[in-house]
């Protein structure tokens, strides 16, 4: 195409249907220079240009006005660019560049009433199709906007959904294109800051919920979340709100990691003394003593979640250890496993006569009779207390000494 029009010499864009100054069509820019040329070339040979009839001489800077028709085409044309630029901005839409194309064509053949229909045929579909758009997507928005009203947010957007509904019904296609954009805009921002704060909420309310388990002191921590989820759901959420309430809910699970670490140290440091206590050899300490390091290691690497697992074993592992019956003295008897208190009564009181009948045998006057009848009211009077342990161990001593007396008698 060339650069420049044939009729008043001005430069046309690669573009544009019609010369700027003189409307000129540009489809037909080539067969307007070979005329030219072949002017100029008749002229160079010598050879004389015969007029049939004279004709007035128009100016090359005077082109002939546009005629109605063509008024018409062009600002036809000029709308449906327009429109087309506005819908883009929706992303997906209605496009008539196919139509734009062969209007064009039509009327640089000089077939303008044609081209004039194509144009109007495609105003229509473009309207049409723009409204059909513009409807669905506003049900869309619709539909985003009671998911987030359902997990206890409301959006201060009632004023920008009536007013796009408003310019839908009142045929305002490109107002209503404007408003949809800046609302699923803003839409989309709530549903993104939204999606942040809940997965705050969660990570407080889970380490709040597990720290509270524990037995962890928060102080009023816990009260400021639930003052932040009280103000939330009594208004209407603006942008500037909901990250307001993002960077309260930041600071309380800030003060929640400050909190946490704080009483696990000091309870780890009193479950390591209470271990200390604890024989090397038993499994049972060993294993608490495990948990212990792995409770340590979580709290140190900052996994909370982790430590509070830990340390509620650890809890479980220390009562465990601190339930254990006390070791048996040297030589003291062990109670047969499986043995109620009656039954180890009678079976004690058993002992006692058997051994009663032999100190009966010993030398009246001798000090091993004398001993013996101590041993024997020490242990009857145990029983009576119903002290089994000593009771038993009294009478395992008395046995003891007759034995060992036995080989002298």
């Amino acid at each position: 195409m060339p650069s420049s029009c044939p009729i008043c010499e001005q430069p046309i864009p690669s573009t544009a249907a019609h010369c700027a100054v003189c409307g000129f069509p540009t489809g037909l820019a080539i067969e307007g220079l070979r005329s030219l040329n072949s002017f100029g070339d008749g002229e160079a040979n010598g050879e004389a240009v015969v007029e049939s009839a004279p004709t007035p001489v128009r100016s090359k800077h005077a082109p002939p006005p546009p005629s109605a028709e063509e008024e018409l085409t062009s600002a036809v044309s000029r709308d449906l660019r327009s429109r087309m630029e506005t819908v883009r901005q929706l992303g997906s839409g209605p496009d008539v560049t196919s139509e734009l194309c062969e209007a064009a064509l039509s009327e640089a053949e000089g077939r303008v009433a044609e081209a004039l229909g194509i144009l109007r045929s495609a105003q229509g579909r473009l309207e049409g199709e723009t409204e059909q758009v513009v409807r669905l997507r506003l049900a869309r928005l619709k539909d985003r906007r009671a998911v987030l009203e359902r997990t206890g947010v409301r959006l201060a957007l009632g004023r920008e959904f009536d007013r796009l509904e408003a310019a839908v019904n009142d045929g305002e296609r490109d107002e209503a294109v404007r408003i949809l954009v800046d609302t699923e805009r803003r839409v989309s921002q709530f549903e993104s800051s939204w999606k942040g704060l809940q997965g705050l909420v969660a990570q407080i309310e889970a380490l709040r919920n597990e720290a509270a388990a524990l037995s962890v002191p928060l102080g009023e921590i816990s009260s400021e979340l639930e003052n932040v989820r009280d103000r939330i759901r009594d208004g209407a959420l603006t942008e500037e709100s909901l990250d307001k309430f993002a960077e309260e809910a930041a600071q309380i699970l800030m003060l929640l990691h400050e909190a946490i670490p704080a009483a696990l140290d000091e309870e780890l440091l009193r479950s390591e003394k209470a271990l200390d206590l604890v024989p090397e050899d038993l499994p049972a300490g060993s294993e608490a003593r495990r948990i212990h390091l792995e409770a340590s290691r979580h709290l140190k690497r900052g996994r909370l979640t982790e430590a509070m697992d830990s340390v509620r074993e650890l809890r479980k592992a220390i009562t465990a250890l601190e339930r254990r019956p006390p070791p048996p003295a040297p030589g003291a008897p062990s109670l047969p496993l499986g043995e109620d208190e009656d039954t180890t009564l009678e079976r004690l009181l058993k002992k006692a006569r058997s051994l009663a009948a032999r100190v009966r045998t010993l030398p009246v006057e001798s000090d091993m009779a004398r001993d013996a009848a101590i041993q024997i009211r020490a242990a009857t009077e145990l029983l009576r207390e119903r002290n089994l342990k000593e009771a038993d161990l009294t009478l395992t001593r008395l046995m003891q000494m007759l034995a060992t007396e036995a080989p002298r008698a």
